[in-house]
């Protein structure tokens, strides 16, 4: 059964914030976010740059943003090309975290792949203007 919290509906966080939260296992976020599968938007606040990614399969939102918490790019191949030449400073420094959308993990991953497609659309995150380079 999925977790719903009230908050999961406006999270927009700095990356030292978020950092706190995972560093103190903080145990109503992780429930919630373990819990759930969706779209994400990571700003960068120094270019206003987006990205918008996404969490499906089985390990939820709060296992995908713990890997951009341990090396500021999440395996993305552009976020990892800033990291390379800023440094994990920056990361720190200029992100921050919004959940865009979140589902159930029983939904289909391919809405949820679609549904990211959608937002890099609207939002305009490939090229000049984001990180999304697909």
């Amino acid at each position: 059964m999925t977790s719903y919290l009230p908050f999961s509906e406006n999270i927009n966080v700095s990356f030292r914030n978020l950092e706190h939260i995972y560093s103190i296992n903080k145990t109503d976020w992780k429930s919630a976010l373990s819990n759930l599968k969706g779209v994400y938007l990571i700003t960068d606040l120094k270019t206003n740059k987006k990205y918008i990614g996404s969490a499906y399969g089985d390990q939820g939102i709060w296992q995908r943003w713990q890997s951009y918490i341990s090396n500021g790019h999440g395996g993305n191949k552009l976020l990892k090309k800033l990291i390379k030449e800023e440094s994990m400073a920056y990361a720190k420094k200029y992100y921050k975290f919004s959940l865009l959308e979140f589902r159930g993990m029983k939904t289909d991953d391919r809405v949820i792949i679609y549904r990211e497609s959608f937002w890099k659309e609207v939002l305009n995150t490939r090229g000049d203007f984001g990180y999304n380079d697909n």
